[in-house]
């Protein structure tokens, strides 16, 4: 399982897609990607109602290997005070328990 924290302009984030392929590609599986923090941004529709171009690459990842992109939905509210219009409806809305869930469930979490 992989949790993103930063923001999609993040470095990291690009960093985190590379290593979820190569997990892939080695033959590891992976059950859900999680955003947290910053890392929900990635969902993050702009005024034109566009992604970020590394929100768009992991869109597109997950949509190949058919993997849940799960962004949390109490940072989304609170933090960043967002609503499910304003948010890519290919990335879902998931909370801690989900999150906790999916982490029982796996060998290891890997978090960017």
């Amino acid at each position: 399982m992989l949790s993103v924290h930063v923001a999609p302009d993040h470095p990291r984030s690009l960093l985190a897609l590379n290593f979820a392929q190569a997990a892939l590609i080695s033959g590891q599986r992976i059950r859900q990607i999680f955003f947290y923090q910053e890392g929900i941004l990635h969902a993050q529709l702009d005024t034109e109602s566009q992604l970020h171009p590394s929100a768009e690459a992991w869109l597109r990842f997950a949509q190949q290997h058919s993997l849940p992109l799960v962004v949390c939905s109490t940072v989304v509210e609170q933090d960043f005070d967002l609503t499910a219009a304003q948010l890519h409806p290919g990335y879902s809305l998931g909370g801690l328990t989900e999150f906790s869930s999916a982490v029982a469930q796996c060998e290891r979490l890997v978090q960017f």
